[in-house]
């Protein structure tokens, strides 16, 4: 970093040179995981990660070529708000506290260890604290930096001291179930314990000595913390209380009643006290428990804290943490939540001057974020609760629909994930299928509430009452190539068909399966209407008599899941329960190619316009691309953590896109050209190893164990890469590859162009 800064030491001012240093600290404390081991990746992993707005991104990024691309959806810049994230712990983070000066981070984790971090570099300031007594529940760094006291949740209470070379411990017993928080006192001279035994005790840090056990609490105490002043105890318990103590004598001075129970602070001049609710955070008149602000948090969380200058407020949210902003009027706090964790955030605290927020989290991560106001945050995008069973796309290419677990259809701009009308609300049960009609009007949507519904798809109003007739779940829906018709398969064994323009079931049919039918579809020419079963049965009926066309096609029995006809209506691809996919010769009712690979269901199948390319998605949580003539294999696409419940091609055949079920719920697209493409590229390709590699220990590592990307620890659940070109979900980070290709491995040097 010498180098970095001694090459804009003539063009800056001093006040920009002392912003460039700043940015410079923060981009190597940020990024120092891809700097440490490997220092090629300042320019290949650190420097694309950088949040644009830092001097050392405008300066050096226009002096290299070819690197990743990153583009963010719903997730901040990395070097934006998230200053930091430590990283070291094997379990989930539950709580942390400042130094006085700031300068050391003490955090407590579920992984039995205590670890005190450098917030100028991020880096372990000695080694982790270990005291083998149990989960560290919660930790506190007295006032002198010298002890941090840790409660684990075998009830004892640890005092260390962290001064430099020391390295023992002294254990406090007394607690008969988990020390849910300790809490030093503002001169450093007692230190108070709250726990499930339904007791307070206060500790001389010092001797170890226990100077008081508090009674009165009619369940676990969960909150503990002293005033300013240091003369009163405030403590919170499950009984649906606060009590308040003399910190010196221990007798009550009063109760307050509350609802729910969690975390209690007070305000820096004692006045007012802060408790969370189930879904707020209210703030109360210390000494008589009056109202003065209820702000809304809508997730139960056990921590809240206040600024130093009183003038905000952080509390635990979620996958966030929220920060208000409460002047001038507290009754009408704003907010912001600074996201970024991959798990909920346990703890959240401020520095000591108020600059910084350090939060802990279940996915054994901390971060340090900037509580400045002045920066922007990123709000998370609205997403499906639930699997996601279906998607459609429309034939102009710029509109995906998906229907989902959580009763709802959705509308995406294809090209930027982003929601284009508010979800479309009206079934009552999961959306099983999504379908846009050829002419782009409408859509439609079949559920297990036994009906089907249609919507105008520009505004997503309801067209028309919902299509009734189906005595179980709807399965599948599918429109005619003309846009005149409506065909339905259910768990009724039956195939319905209605007029759209009329919504009325057509004199045709109802047609009949053997079983539960799963999938429908009408050939390119609407001259025969296409069904699976779970018999494994295809039956071919022609559309305008209901009479069969032909025998079914029949492989070995098991449930024909998805089907789809060939562009020139000659075959049928249809996938099921025997982890293959089969091309059929309509016209010989025989089976021509049987695409294997696979290694669970294949849940979808779909054929591209020009008819080369089929993609199938599996129940192995896969997206695979084949040679519609020969059956070869083309690509398997990576990335989804669940089935691939449906697939869906562009009209140009240029992308795929998928949906997943309800351990992952994201809706993907995939650059179809340059995944085929990845198979023929030589072993040693920067692109291929990129798109081939696994996610380990925050690195892309390729086949070898080579380091190819080192990735933010913010960004890591958030995380698609080429050829996955979107991911639609409540964040995501797209990395890409430009159009000059990728220079990393043994050709990293070529980025620079200086």
């Amino acid at each position: 970093m010498l180098f970095i800064a001694a090459g804009t030491v003539g063009t800056r001012t001093d006040s920009d040179l002392a912003r460039f240093f700043r940015d410079a600290n923060s981009f190597v404390a940020s990024s120092y995981e891809a700097i440490e081991p490997s220092a090629p990746h300042i320019y290949t992993s650190a420097l694309p990660f950088a949040g644009k707005e830092s001097l050392v991104y405008q300066e050096f990024a226009q002096r290299c070529t070819s690197l990743i691309t990153v583009n963010t959806f719903g997730i901040s810049q990395h070097g934006g708000r998230t200053v930091m994230t430590l990283t070291g712990h094997e379990g989930a983070v539950s709580s942390v506290s400042y130094s006085s000066d700031g300068r050391l981070l003490a955090s407590g984790s579920s992984d039995g260890s205590v670890r005190i971090w450098d917030t100028r570099t991020g880096e372990e300031a000695r080694s982790p604290l270990v005291s083998g007594t149990g989960s560290v529940l919660t930790v506190d760094f007295a006032q002198n930096s010298k002890w941090v006291a840790s409660g684990t949740n075998s009830g004892v209470v640890c005092v260390w001291n962290v001064a430099a070379g020391r390295t023992g411990h002294r254990q406090l017993n007394g607690h008969s179930g988990p020390a849910n928080c300790v809490k030093f006192s503002p001169d450093g001279f007692r230190l108070a314990s709250a726990s499930d035994d339904k007791t307070l005790r206060i500790w001389s840090p010092e001797t170890g000595e226990q100077l008081a056990a508090l009674l009165g609490h009619a369940d676990c105490v969960v909150g503990v913390t002293f005033s300013p002043d240091g003369n009163i105890l405030a403590s919170r318990s499950r009984d649906r209380t606060i009590r308040q103590w003399h910190s010196s004598t221990g007798q009550a001075v009063r109760t307050l009643e509350n609802t729910g129970f969690g975390s209690v602070n007070f305000s820096p001049d004692g006045d007012i006290i802060a408790l969370t609710f189930s879904s707020t955070v209210a703030l109360r008149r210390t000494k008589t428990g009056e109202k003065v602000a209820s702000l809304d948090q809508k997730t139960q969380r056990f921590c809240v804290q206040f600024s130093p200058d009183g003038q905000s407020l952080a509390a635990a949210c979620g996958l966030a943490v929220r920060l208000w902003t409460l002047q001038p009027d507290p009754q009408h706090a704003s907010w912001v939540d600074l996201g970024g964790h991959g798990g909920d955030v346990n703890w959240a605290t401020f520095s000591p001057d108020g600059l910084y927020i350090a939060s802990a989290s279940d996915d054994c991560t901390i971060r340090i974020l900037n509580a400045g106001s002045g920066k922007s945050t990123v709000q998370p995008l609205p997403v499906h609760e639930g699997a996601v069973n279906s998607v459609a796309v429309s034939h102009d290419g710029g509109l995906i629909v998906s229907g989902s677990d959580d009763e709802s259809v959705r509308v995406w701009n294809a090209h930027t994930g982003e929601a284009t009308i508010p979800p479309l609300c009206g079934h009552t049960d999961r959306v099983r299928s999504v379908t846009i009609s050829p002419n782009g009007l409408l859509m439609a949507s079949a559920s297990d509430d036994f009906t089907v519904r249609l919507w105008d798809t520009q505004s997503g109003a309801a067209v028309g009452e919902p299509m009734r007739g189906h005595i179980e779940e709807v399965w599948a829906v599918s429109f005619s190539h003309d846009a005149r018709w409506l065909a339905s398969a259910s768990w009724d064994k039956t195939i319905r068909m209605s007029d759209i323009a009329t919504q009325q079931a057509l004199a045709v049919g109802p047609l009949r399966c053997q079983q539960d039918a799963n999938t429908v579809a009408f050939s390119p020419d609407d001259g025969l209407v296409a069904a699976g079963d779970d018999s494994g049965r295809i039956y071919l009926w022609r559309k305008d008599t209901g009479e069969q066309a032909h025998e079914p096609l029949h492989a070995n029995g098991k449930r024909a899941l998805s089907l789809a006809f060939s562009p020139d209506g000659t075959r049928i691809v249809s996938g099921g329960r025997d982890n293959a996919a089969r091309i059929w010769d309509i016209a010989t009712g025989q089976p021509t190619r049987v695409l294997q690979g696979h290694t669970n269901f294949v849940l979808s199948v779909e054929w591209s316009l020009d008819g080369c390319i089929i993609g199938t998605g599996s129940e192995d949580a896969t997206v695979r691309l084949w040679d519609a003539m020969t059956g070869a294999a083309l690509a398997t696409l990576h990335g989804h953590t669940d089935a691939v419940r449906s697939v869906a091609f562009t009209r140009d055949g240029q992308f795929i896109v998928s949906g997943s079920g309800s351990a992952d719920t994201t809706i993907r697209k995939w650059d179809v050209h340059a995944a085929c493409q990845l198979p023929s590229k030589p072993r040693n390709d920067p692109v291929a190893a990129l798109a081939s590699a696994s996610l380990r220990d925050g690195w892309l590592v390729g086949s070898s164990g080579e380091l190819i990307l080192w990735v933010p620890a913010e960004y890591r659940p958030s995380l698609a890469v080429f050829p996955c070109t979107l991911r639609i979900d409540r964040s995501s980070v797209v990395i890409g590859v430009g159009d000059d290709g990728l220079h990393a491995g043994l050709s990293w040097t070529s980025c620079w162009r200086g």
